[in-house]
């Protein structure tokens, strides 16, 4: 049993397809070869899966990433927005212009085209070739590279074209270019390569001056007295012999000083058969032992199989040459090994992992600010914000930047889609997030749905898959928030922080002066920083990027009311009570509705959305609709900006948060010290009770004793704590005694 990734549906036929890539069929062929064949014209199949959807009228196909035409799948993501959109969406009264200069010159370069055209007339012609008002073959280069591309007015025009071309090659009339590359490249002398290659600054020195006294002695010239007739002659039969060997004699005279020496391993077989097991198992483990304690276990069992053990050195030496990453992989885990793993290098023609153009890749990343904040108010401690941000890949410009101090959730990830829209009017056509719970909400896919959004996922516990955002994180951080006053880096080092460098005693910042100068910092100077990555800034890459891959007006989205709903994120529970006269908790803050007058909705659960934006205004859903609803904060914050309520309703609903936690801390502990104070009287009171019953016992046991009645109430007074009368003697005494102390 097996899942395959897709089920196609097309109008004459349907079935399942499975997509693999070709090293991976390979190995699979070896591992199951009854699973996965190739057939005479040398594709993939899939025996069992054929056999399987036969008898349904299906089909099952096996895909190779071999067949995939990478040219072809980067112009399809390309033209993914015009393919969306509706042609009336873009002006049509530069089409006739277009195609008259296709016309005019059929095979135009694209370049040619895009440079003789406006921004808005690029768009028009990425339509064009998109809904096949003008013919390109999309199989046969990149559009962004668009000096390869070449435009037709229609197909039959490029076929025609094809055709006379080829028929002017077979002709000889068009000399290719690889006649001129026809020949191959002489062979290198591998092993003179190989030496020079080895040879060390020191080594070419020495070679040089015994290369300028031979070449004085063949030339017939007098040589330097200094240097003795047998070393020449040496010297002479090394060149001779390199020359004839490999065809070069300067590699004759290179020094060898680094051969010399016996270089024999002197450890017998077995020895070092036992060195390279204790590496393997004894040492490259989770256990983690160190050198030493694993070369002390090596040589005890030496010893006693009566072998020569490796010195510590040599065990060393063998740990030092084992692979970095396996050897990590095998003591840390997969985790600390990832930062010894070899980077990928991409060394065929695919879609390229930044995209093409501006707002084509986006990723969302979160981090907590290294820095400490206070209330704007009664400068109480409110403690580290958390920044989210949304990256452009391309362009490796910020587009949009959260902050608040929750913890991440889909909530952050709705407000940053919010703050992007309101900066850019648009959302990035791919976004890339990692595996985190907040991403994976209802409402967050909606609204991607919604606005034709593609979320993919990066790999868990590898970071360079979401080096864009880290990289954006670490800058932020080095070169802005660390030299504010209240960060936190010292508490790197716990034992470093004193009561007079805590971080909480040295905060000054606020939300709103923290959330106005990172955006400053991200928005301004980060994003007119040159790059080292692009060679350029983020603002110059993005300008660049959207003047030649176009507009694309189609992808833009309305910040209004629809949009705003869309965005409204709810709370943990995503319900509230209704209380009849003080309306649903939103957030430790009550709201109110009219509608909540209706006797038929009071002390019943309701779903609630509040806006993030401003602290006066939540929404219900009453009666299958979403009504508005005011907080007792409403009349003060209603003339104020946007910014100002985001700012002040994170403020606000932070108090709130800590008050209710503090509240709840404080009451629980003085129940607690209550209850403890009660706990221990009970223990005294059952501990008297204990006591007096079992001096009870005693004293009924000692009357049993000195032979008194069952009933000693027939030897007592009325009055308490009289003793008995009816005793005499030692009896009498010891009664009194007793009874007395009881």
């Amino acid at each position: 049993m097996h899942t395959p990734d897709y089920f196609v549906l097309r109008q004459d036929s349907a079935g399942w397809v499975e997509c693999k890539t070709a090293e991976e069929l390979e190995r699979l062929t070896v591992k199951a070869p009854n699973r996965y064949v190739r057939d005479g014209r040398g594709e993939w199949r899939c025996p069992p899966g054929e056999a399987h959807a036969s008898p349904l009228g299906l089909g099952y196909r096996v895909w190779s990433s071999a067949e995939i035409n990478w040219a072809f799948q980067r112009n399809l993501l390309f033209l993914e927005d015009y393919l969306r959109c509706d042609p009336g969406s873009v002006a049509g009264f530069v089409t006739p212009a277009i195609k008259a200069a296709i016309e005019d010159k059929p095979g135009i370069p694209l370049h040619e085209l895009l440079e003789g055209s406006g921004v808005e007339q690029r768009d028009e012609i990425y339509l064009l070739i998109a809904t096949g008002g003008v013919y390109v073959d999309l199989s046969a280069a990149p559009l962004v590279e668009p000096e390869k591309v070449s435009v037709f007015i229609d197909a039959d025009t490029a076929g025609a074209y094809r055709r006379a071309w080829r028929e002017l090659e077979a002709n000889g009339a068009i000399c290719g270019r690889a006649d001129s590359q026809s020949g191959q490249t002489p062979d290198a002398h591998s092993e003179a390569f190989r030496l020079l290659a080895g040879a060390s600054e020191e080594d070419l020195i020495a070679a040089n001056r015994r290369f300028d006294v031979v070449q004085r002695h063949l030339a017939g010239e007098k040589t330097p007295n200094s240097i003795p007739a047998r070393t020449l002659r040496f010297w002479l039969a090394q060149y001779r012999l390199a020359k004839e060997t490999h065809g070069n004699g300067y590699v004759g005279l290179l020094p060898k000083t680094g051969a010399r020496g016996n270089r024999t391993n002197r450890l017998p077989e077995e020895s070092r058969k036992l060195l390279t097991q204790f590496v393997d198992s004894d040492y490259e483990n989770l256990r983690q032992k160190t050198r030493v304690a694993s070369w002390a276990a090596l040589k005890r069992t030496c010893d006693d199989r009566g072998l020569v053990a490796p010195s510590y050195v040599t065990f060393c030496a063998a740990v030092r040459g084992r692979p970095t990453f396996d050897q990590t992989f095998k003591r840390k885990g997969r985790r600390a090994a990832y930062t010894h793993a070899s980077f990928y290098f991409a060394l065929e023609p695919t879609t390229p992992r930044h995209g093409d153009r501006p707002f084509e890749i986006g990723h969302i990343d979160h981090t907590e600010l290294d820095v400490e904040i206070v209330c704007s108010h009664t400068g109480r401690p409110l403690g580290r914000p958390w920044m989210t941000i949304l990256t452009d890949a391309f362009s490796r410009r910020c587009l949009a930047l959260h902050l608040t101090f929750d913890v991440p959730s889909y909530r952050s990830c709705m407000m940053i889609l919010r703050d992007c829209v309101k900066r850019n009017s648009r959302l990035p056509q791919v976004i890339v997030i990692d595996g985190g719970p907040e991403f994976q909400s209802t409402y967050f896919e909606a609204l991607l749905a919604r606005y034709e959004c593609t979320k993919k996922t990066r790999p868990p516990a590898k970071a360079r898959f979401g080096s864009v955002c880290e990289r954006l994180f670490g800058t932020t951080n080095t070169q802005f928030i660390h030299n504010l006053r209240g960060n936190t880096q010292i508490t790197r080092n716990v034992r470093q922080v004193t009561k007079g460098n805590e971080p909480v005693g040295e905060a000054t910042w606020t939300l709103a002066c923290l959330y106005e100068y990172l955006s400053t910092f991200l928005f301004e100077i980060y994003d007119a920083i040159r790059h080292p990555a692009l060679g350029r800034s983020p603002r110059e890459a993005y300008l660049a990027g959207v003047e030649s891959t176009g507009v694309r007006p189609n992808r833009v989205i309305t910040y209004d009311q629809a949009f705003l709903m869309a965005t409204l994120p709810t709370t943990p529970r995503g319900t509230a009570k209704v209380i009849p006269g003080r309306g649903v908790i939103i957030n430790h803050i009550y709201y109110w509705a009219e509608a909540f007058r209706d006797p038929a909705v009071e002390n019943r659960d309701v779903a609630i959305r509040y806006d993030p934006f401003d602290v006066g205004t939540g929404y219900a859903f009453v009666k299958r609709r979403w009504v508005e609803c005011h907080s007792e904060h409403h009349m003060v914050l209603q003339d104020r900006s946007e910014k100002e309520l985001m700012l002040a309703s994170k403020e606000v609903r932070r108090q709130r948060q800590l008050h209710s936690r503090e509240r709840f801390t404080l009451t629980a502990r003085k129940l607690a010290d209550f209850l403890e104070s009660a706990e221990a009287e009970e223990k005294c009171l059952v501990q008297r009770l204990r006591d007096r019953e079992s001096k009870s016992i005693h004293h009924h046991g000692l009357l049993a004793v000195v032979g008194a009645p069952s009933n000693p109430e027939d030897y007592l007074e009325s009055r308490p704590g009289s003793p008995p009368t009816a005793l005499s003697g030692p009896g009498k005494a010891m009664a009194t005694t007793i009874y007395g102390d009881f």
